[in-house]
């Protein structure tokens, strides 16, 4: 009788550990990469009445009889599958949405390992659990590169607010295509635009490349000198003779005003014959309007008398009213030649051409000359020749220099060039280098500008643009943003860089496949920056027919400070700067073990190893075959349907064995009972 009781207790024991593993699942059904246990049973040890024997002759062979002692917990055995991943926004926050990899965190030298993903940053930017304040252990980038080191991990420190030093540029990389059909035009003419304003048609267009510097002063001015111009220092105002030039036009203002003197201009039939009886008159007063010597000047005026002049051949003189613009206010007399098809009447205007035979700007007119300058004229300046020059003298009225800038520049003709337009055969118009030649009858292809940004030595970043123009089936050539191998560019801050190209031609095969060509740029700074060499690396170019989509990029960075922080599917955390770099500052390490169900659990969602977890193999995400989802958590495993029908099958046993024990209690009082 007491074996059954002693059964009965076993199975309440038994019954009762079910049930406290089947209330921790329930009451962890809400932790983050909680894992849940079950309760297996296996019966106890059996008392022989009797051993078995075996068959005999003519009798067949007894079983052993054996009455059982009741039961015991066989194992509680971890339900290592994943759980389901919730979204938390969080940034630090991370699941494990697949693979059985663990966490690794520490404290001091002991390792602990976890599925419990929600991170933070603390106060010395170390990753943490900051329930706990466990350190997340993983692999530190150096140089922006990761390499996980299996078990020598150390602990994540991205600080906020890290700053990236200034890194300068050493190579660039050109790829993408250019286009092998971009069509080609037969140059008719080139029209040239001078820095003074004025424009030119050639039949062939030759520039001499030359450079100079350009003084910016306080008062807005720009002036370029020659480079004959003494030494010019900053915080000064300009001294000396800054340079000398033949003189474009003048300009007048109110205050400023310029006189003309015009002439009668036998060449031009839009010229009359004489004005006021003589060869030439003077226009004086002029508050508007920009004039230069040998320019046209036009004339008008209403008509309030015609007379004819008998002679060979016949001419009419015209009276202008007071309205005219040769003597305004007062009437002058024109002689014309006599029209063959026109009709001379009073009240009609008259319209004519002198030539500018001088210009006189006075003091407060600004003059113009061919290498661009403009000027003030501070006294009376008479021009009476297209080759007259004008000096400038630096004197305070420029003000005081407040930057000086290295600029490489073009001239042609004796006049500084500031850009050209390619008149094709065709018809069409098109934007030329300025320093590149062209002639007529020249083959002309449109240039591609791929963009490429350079930093210096001291983190400043410099847009240079390098052009690719077709010069042959298969062949391109390569120069800088003006056409030529050398280019200026003047910086926000008024520094100057100056880059010069070294290249050969860059060449293709009849597959549309680089075949040579090189390059290098060196680049020099007036910002106090370092001269430095840049590598161009060619060869990732094709050519084939389509767009032209060449594109070029250089490492090198600014220097910048971190403002956030993201977390890949590996586990890799990549900082994003205030420079636009993105560089890689650290890997989680993942833990994966031969029987992660042979952990033991520590409290906290914490494990440690055991005499039966197995290998423990340390890496990267990837490389124990997990992923990661960032901004989610891994939920618990728990099944509620499964624990309640599991809760419902254990009290039933429960009450089972509690009867054992009550019905073995009633068979022994009768017992008892029955010495009474």
């Amino acid at each position: 009788m007491m074996r059954s009781m002693f059964s009965g207790v076993s199975g309440l024991k038994g019954h009762q550990t079910r049930m406290d593993v089947i209330g921790n699942n329930i009451a962890n059904v809400n932790t983050t990469g909680f894992k849940a246990s079950r309760v297996t049973f296996a019966d106890m040890i059996s008392q022989n009445l009797s051993g078995a024997s075996a068959p005999q002759g003519t009798i067949g062979g007894v079983n052993p009889k054996q009455v059982g002692l009741g039961m015991s917990v066989a194992s509680t055995d971890l339900l290592y599958t994943n759980g389901s991943v919730q979204s938390t926004g969080k940034n630090t926050d991370i699941a494990i949405s697949r693979g059985d990899g663990l966490f690794v965190v520490s404290r001091g030298e002991q390792k602990y390992y976890t599925r419990n993903g929600a991170f933070e940053f603390d106060a010395q930017g170390n990753l943490t659990i900051p329930s706990t304040g466990l350190y997340v252990q993983g692999y530190m980038a150096n140089n922006g590169v990761v390499r996980p080191a299996g078990e020598n991990t150390t602990k994540i420190n991205v600080p906020a607010g890290k700053s990236m030093e200034a890194t300068t540029t050493t190579t660039a990389s050109f790829t993408k295509n250019l286009n092998a059909s971009t069509p080609g035009y037969e140059v008719a003419n080139t029209l040239v635009r001078y820095a003074d304003g004025t424009t030119g048609t050639v039949s062939s267009y030759t520039p001499t490349e030359s450079g100079s510097y350009i003084l910016t002063t306080s008062t807005g001015k720009k002036i370029r000198i020659a480079n004959t111009a003494p030494a010019q220092a900053i915080g000064s105002a300009p001294t000396g003779t800054l340079y000398t030039s033949n003189i474009s036009n003048i300009t007048a203002k109110t205050g400023g005003t310029v006189d003309l003197q015009l002439d009668v201009d036998t060449s031009n039939p839009s010229s009359p014959l004489s004005i006021g009886g003589a060869a030439t008159a003077n226009r004086t007063g002029l508050t508007t309007g920009t004039y230069a010597f040998g320019d046209t000047y036009n004339i008008s005026g209403s008509i309030t008398a015609a007379t004819t002049i008998a002679g060979t051949p016949p001419t009419v003189k015209l009276t202008l009213d007071t309205d005219n613009n040769i003597n305004p206010g007062s009437t002058v007399d024109v002689v014309v030649p006599n029209p063959t098809s026109f009709t001379y009447k009073v009240g009609d205007k008259y319209t004519g051409q002198l030539k500018i035979k001088k210009v006189t700007g006075h003091s407060g007119a600004t003059v113009t000359t061919a290498d661009g300058n403009k000027a003030e004229l501070t006294g009376t300046l008479a021009v009476t020749s297209a080759t007259q020059s004008y000096s400038h003298t630096g004197s305070a009225t420029d003000g005081t220099i407040t930057a000086i800038t290295r600029e490489s520049s073009y001239e042609f003709g004796g006049k500084t060039v500031s850009s050209i337009s390619l008149n094709t055969k065709s018809g069409t118009t098109v934007d030329g280098l300025v320093g590149h030649n062209y002639a007529a009858g020249d083959t002309f292809y449109p240039s591609v500008t791929a963009m490429i940004e350079v930093y210096d030595s001291l983190g400043a970043k410099h847009s240079v643009p390098v052009v690719f123009t077709k010069s042959a089936n298969n062949k391109w050539t390569m120069s800088l943003g003006s056409g030529g191998d050398t280019y200026n560019i003047t910086e926000a801050d008024g520094t100057t860089t100056t880059v010069a190209l070294t290249k050969t031609d860059l060449t293709f095969d009849t597959s549309g496949a680089y075949v040579s060509g090189s390059a290098s740029l060196n680049m020099t700074y007036t910002n106090g920056a370092a001269p430095q060499q840049l590598t161009l690396n060619l060869s990732p170019i094709t050519q084939y027919s389509g767009t032209s989509t060449v594109s070029g990029t250089a490492d090198g960075n600014a220097a910048g400070t971190l403002s956030k922080v993201e977390i890949d599917s590996a586990g890799v955390i990549t900082g994003v700067y205030t420079n636009g770099v993105r560089r890689t500052e650290a890997q989680i390490a993942m833990a994966q073990f031969n029987n992660p169900s042979g952990l033991t659990k520590m409290g906290g969602n914490l494990y440690q190893e055991s005499n039966n977890s197995g290998t423990r193999t340390v890496s990267g995400a990837a490389d124990i075959g997990s992923e990661l989802t960032t901004s989610a958590l891994e939920m618990s495993n728990v099944d509620i349907a499964d624990q309640f029908s599991d809760m419902i099958i254990t009290q039933r046993g429960f009450q089972s064995n509690s009867k054992i024990i009550t019905v073995s209690d009633e068979m022994l009082e009768t017992l008892i009972n029955m010495k009474r």
